[in-house]
């Protein structure tokens, strides 16, 4: 049984039309120039897949100078060195997925002790097998399971560069114990391949060549199906580029049925990774507080566009003294050599693709992309890029005001436990609120356009970023929050000092919107005003409102008969209003301010010190409704006289519109204003857009 991967159409890839089809190896490099690139459900097959295309490219051209790689680039498709070496005798019958002699990236007649075989399912890590974790499939191992051709061979791929180590690996027959099972060499980061406008000049902006030559020796460095003889699964040194490339990271035989499906194989322990290649090539390293060098990775917890500098720029310490570091991948370095005005011009994208892990237990694939603008490329590792300055100053603005939403959770956070408890529970309790879940995925959008503006207009783009950054940390509080705002009142508390620390943090100010009260609303205080002036109070008038207050109907008759004319068409509306008015005429005391005062904000003049008598009877009005609410604020008013504290009726009146709110909006207000103590005594709050 043969099939060939030179001729054998297995590879998926959408042309520049819009539609998906299988290629060849041969195929898909002939057409590369119309095609947009390799696609696949799975993004560990794109990644792999591009992988083995690079490895063909690199052992087809050998070392391109700069000149040369300009000239293939500039050709716009891949010349004779491509198609002369796969019909060479060196991959002639190298690659048949089944052969006898040379099965393609396996070892020939590899044989497991005791014929022991292995699910294909082993093959790809989203596939369950034996106490293997998985992904998304949940499959039994009894269920029959199989693959087509064309399937396995790019599980085949995916297993050599993407397979988790743990686990005993077993013994075969050629080589006895094999030791086992380690990480494949694409395994703990995020391959990141610089995209251009079709397949091909993606795999040419990625064809960096080594800085030693040596590493492209046509005579030592042999990919793996030039190898003519199986390796033992032990430690050897790296001959080459391309050799690591096609790391035999697994001996694998697949084991095909008549039909050409493969349901089983014999499956172990393969070479362990180089030690030489201390860092892999398509990764993006970033130096940590101690300047130890780590991958890039991809997860849930961090976007990946949070480490776009490693990506663009030379890695610094913060330490004095250390020189700079490139540690881009290969297509980022490739950009930053290059002087090409044919790839200035171009529309090109950052893929990135990774698997997340823990303990070699899978978590998640990633297929992320970024926008990618030439001038952001740091190029000269002694003078810093401006523009690449501006986005680092960027992503700090992001990151610290991440921080500042984090700290204002956590405040609030502090006042959901008892008093006096730990800072460890505290950290629990922030960690499930969360707020980062609505915080990082909302500045996805927006840091692609900041990426764009950042290259044409950077002052404008760095004010429009932090403008952005501020309003959706506003907006993750909310929403993290938002279940609270049902709660008692020392949740009503707490969130009420912490949006205030955040505002504070974020504006650099204390809370205040603008001024707004509804017409009615106005027309009415201000007919109250004249009827309540010290000069000619209006004695019968006031007499008549305050007679209301007794809550019988027949008292609140002669009220009616002067405010009839000024109330609201609407019942509830109207009943607030009229009963705003009584509680004026039981303290008629004007409020002179041109700003809105708070309820709330009132109620911490006439008790500063928060006593508790006074503090209880503010916590019973937060949570009063209906009658207990209107002899609460009764009884208050009257304290608040008893003090010559003026009450601001206008905003009192706007408020009580909305006491009723879901959201409980104007009771964390309210709290805001009595608990977070104001810097400034005669600085207001808004009501309105509270309540409007």
């Amino acid at each position: 049984m043969k099939y060939d991967l030179l001729t054998e159409s297995w590879i998926p890839a959408l042309d520049l039309q819009g539609h998906t089809k299988e290629y060849s190896i041969t195929s898909l490099l002939d057409a590369a120039p119309k095609l947009q690139r390799i696609v696949h459900e799975k993004p560990l097959v794109v990644a792999s897949v591009q992988r083995l295309l690079l490895a063909i490219l690199y052992r087809s051209y050998g070392y391109l100078g700069q000149d040369d790689w300009d000239e293939v680039f500039e050709s716009g498709e891949f010349g004779k060195p491509v198609s002369n070496y796969l019909n060479s005798p060196e991959c002639v019958d190298r690659f048949d997925l089944f052969s006898e002699a040379y099965p393609f990236f396996q070892t020939a007649n590899f044989t497991k002790e005791k014929g022991v075989t292995t699910s294909v399912k082993k093959l790809s890590p989203d596939y369950a097998s034996g106490n293997n974790k998985s992904l998304f499939s949940h499959l039994v191992d009894h269920y029959e399971f199989s693959l087509l051709p064309k399937e396995a061979a790019l599980y085949l791929l995916v297993c050599q560069y993407f397979s988790l180590g743990g686990g005993v690996s077993g013994s075969s027959v050629q080589f006895g114990k094999h030791p086992n099972l380690t990480n494949s060499p694409l395994v703990g980061g995020a391959v990141v391949m610089v995209e251009g406008e079709n397949l091909f000049q993606t795999l040419m902006l990625n064809l960096h060549m080594p800085k030693d030559e040596e590493w492209l020796d046509r005579k030592v460095d042999l990919p793996v199906w030039e190898q003519n003889e199986p390796e033992k699964p032990e430690a050897r040194e790296m001959r080459g580029l391309t050799d690591y490339l096609t790391w035999r990271a697994r001996h694998v035989r697949l084991l095909p049925e008549k039909d050409g499906t493969v349901a089983r194989m014999f499956f172990a322990q393969g070479l362990p990774n180089p030690k030489e290649m201390e860092q892999e090539p398509y990764f993006a390293y970033r130096l940590n507080k101690d300047d130890k060098i780590l991958p890039v990775r991809l997860s849930f917890e961090r976007a990946c566009w949070r480490d776009t500098a490693n990506l663009l720029q030379y890695a610094r310490s913060t330490k004095v003294g250390i020189e700079p570091q490139d540690l881009r991948p290969a297509g980022i370095q490739l950009l930053a050599a290059e002087d090409n005005e044919l790839i200035d011009k171009l529309k090109l994208n950052c893929q990135l693709i990774g698997l997340d892990n823990n303990k070699a237990n899978p978590l998640c694939w990633f297929e992320e992309r970024l926008p990618l603008a030439i001038n952001l490329i740091e190029k000269d590792r002694e003078q810093k890029n401006k523009f690449s300055a501006h986005l680092l100053k960027g992503l700090e603005t992001s990151e610290v005001i991440h921080r500042q939403l984090m700290s204002a959770v956590r405040t609030f956070a502090s006042h959901l436990l008892p008093d006096g408890a730990r800072a460890q529970d505290v950290t629990t309790k922030v960690e499930s609120i969360n707020p980062a879940r609505f915080y990082w995925p909302k500045l996805n959008e927006p840091f692609e356009q900041f990426i764009w503006a950042l290259s044409h207009n950077s002052e404008e783009a760095k004010s429009n970023w932090r403008k952005v950054c501020q309003e959706i940390a506003f907006a993750a509080f909310e929403g993290a929050t938002q279940s609270w705002c049902y709660g008692g009142v020392r949740a009503q508390k707490g969130l009420s000092i912490a949006k205030q620390q955040l505002e504070e943090s974020l504006y650099g100010r204390t809370w205040q919107r603008h001024v707004y009260w509804s017409q009615d609303t106005q027309e009415i205080i201000k007919q109250l005003y004249h009827w309540g002036s010290p000069e000619y109070p209006r004695r019968d008038i006031l007499a008549a409102l305050r007679k209301s207050l007794d809550l019988q109907k027949n008292s609140q008759l002669a009220a009616i008969s002067y405010l009839g004319p000024l109330l609201a068409n609407e019942d509830e509306r109207s009943e607030v209003q009229a009963f705003v008015a009584a509680l004026f005429a039981s303290h008629p005391k004007v409020y002179q301010q041109s700003q809105h005062l708070s309820f709330g904000a009132v109620w911490y003049q006439a008790d500063k010190d928060q006593r508790p008598g006074m503090s209880f009877r503010f916590e019973c009005l937060l949570e009063a409704k209906g009658e207990q609410l209107k002899q609460t604020l009764r009884q208050m008013v009257q304290i608040l006289k008893s003090k010559d504290i003026a009450v601001d009726y206008r905003t009192l009146m706007e408020d009580l519109y909305h006491w009723d709110s879901d959201d409980k909006r104007i009771q964390l207000k309210w709290a805001r204003d009595y608990w977070a103590k104001p810097n400034q005594p005669t600085e207001a709050t808004d009501s309105a857009t509270a309540t409007n």
